[in-house]
């Protein structure tokens, strides 16, 4: 899977079946994940934060049109988390088929209390 756009669209499907191998599985093995809590290094601290924070319907996410521009992708997102709505915008770098740095930015001041469950510490 080379297509950034079938990347991101992989990625969303994942998180709303709540699948955190099928997402993890996206990420290079060096990949960053930068959230409001700061910044996760690699495909395994990126795996446990979401084997931590996903489960089946937890999170919703309804991305819009996506802008796309060569190996970036950046996606508007109304997020159901658990019946609280947010948005939230992801900011995706993708090479060789893989996410290399997923940015998310909340829209919100609030909207960052969804990180203080899964955090950046997979510890």
């Amino acid at each position: 899977m080379t297509n950034p756009t079938k990347v991101v669209d992989a990625y969303f499907a994942g998180v709303k079946a709540g699948d955190a191998s099928a997402v993890a599985a996206l990420f290079a093995p060096d990949a960053q994940l930068i959230n409001a809590k700061g910044t996760l290094r690699g495909a395994d601290a990126i795996k446990t934060m979401y084997e931590n924070g996903l489960a089946p319907g937890a999170m919703t996410p309804s991305p819009r049109t996506p802008v796309v521009n060569g190996d970036h992708v950046a996606v508007e997102i109304d997020l159901d988390a658990n019946g609280v709505p947010l948005k939230l915008g992801d900011f995706f770098t993708i090479k060789d088929g893989k996410i290399q740095t997923l940015t998310i930015y909340s829209l919100t001041p609030t909207d960052a209390s969804l990180f203080d469950k899964v955090g950046v510490d997979p510890a």
